[in-house]
């Protein structure tokens, strides 16, 4: 772990938060920051982070006081809302008030604020529920056929989120409006049977229906699309990527919202469930063959 919660010196902190080469999450490092915090002030000692409903304000101002030195190195904005609403905010006084206003106006109202660190070396920013930054970077250098542990250039790659299932609907017909004409897309899902973390990317996009055909099939062709796995998202050696092998990438029907379909069996999204079959991808992605989806995000991915 990088922070050795007692015995880190300030000054070698301050030089680790400063660094872009930190493959941390961000999230990971403010919790931890919390911990040292906590345990540089004996009148602290025994207060749980997690649990503050024995903190008074007292707690509070000294903590802000031990960390007024780092708390501009964390990258704030590359933090999930979820993560910020349940592990940051219940800091908010810790935080300088114009700080903690710009990243709320950020999250709510999504307001650049004007002096924002970009992201670490490695990392992508991505408004996600499913995956993390570390992830993102991963998938963009698939997209690249490059290796997953290649650095990723700062502000070359961008998610745009199109779609989340909890909030827009787990249902097909919703799925191809958000994503159809959009571009090249990466789907992300978590499966409900066991956490896996599975998707595929599309870099031609999903086109628009053309309601002059009827009954008829047709395939798009690639050799760029892959379907893949990163496990439970928290072992990096678990990742496995499955690339299309003969062009038949993504099968497609002129005239319904039909499935999201690569391969026309290797993954297959319709509505809140899914199959997995090899068939014109290197290998499957999953042990189990039909599974429900937990959640998914579909974003629009684009280089700057």
């Amino acid at each position: 772990m990088i922070i050795r919660y007692m015995y880190t010196e300030k000054n070698i902190l301050l030089g680790l938060l400063k660094r872009d080469d930190l493959t941390m999450d961000e999230i990971e490092l403010w919790n931890n920051l919390i911990k040292w915090g906590i345990a540089q002030n004996s009148e602290l000692n025994g207060k749980n982070p997690t649990n503050l409903n024995r903190w008074n304000n007292k707690d509070f101002l000294t903590l802000k006081n031990t960390l007024d030195p780092f708390i501009s190195h964390i990258r704030y904005f590359n933090i999930s809302s979820k993560d910020f609403h349940s592990k940051v905010w219940p800091f908010k006084t810790v935080l300088p008030e114009a700080l903690f206003e710009d990243i709320v106006s950020f999250y709510f109202a999504d307001i650049q604020p004007k002096n924002k660190l970009p992201p670490r070396n490695g990392k992508l920013p991505v408004d996600s529920i499913i995956i993390k930054p570390k992830h993102a970077a991963i998938l963009a250098n698939w997209t690249q056929r490059s290796d997953a542990n290649a650095r990723i250039p700062k502000n070359k790659y961008n998610f745009n989120l199109i779609y989340r299932g909890n909030r827009d609907g787990l249902n097909i017909n919703t799925m191809r409006n958000k994503c159809n004409g959009q571009g090249a897309t990466i789907i992300v899902i978590k499966v409900k049977e066991n956490g896996t973390i599975i998707g595929g990317y599309n870099p031609n996009g999903w086109p628009y229906r053309n309601n002059g055909y009827y009954n008829s099939y047709y395939w798009i062709n690639t050799m760029e699309s892959f379907i893949f796995s990163l496990g439970d998202g928290k072992d990096s050696k678990k990742v496995k990527i499955s690339r299309v092998t003969n062009g038949n990438a993504i099968y497609e029907h002129y005239n319904a919202n039909t499935a999201l379909n690569f391969g026309n069996s290797d993954l297959i999204i319709n509505g809140a469930n899914g199959t997995c079959n090899k068939g014109n991808y290197e290998s499957n992605i999953m042990d189990i063959n039909n599974f429900s989806i937990e959640e998914m995000e579909i974003f629009r991915f684009y280089n700057n």
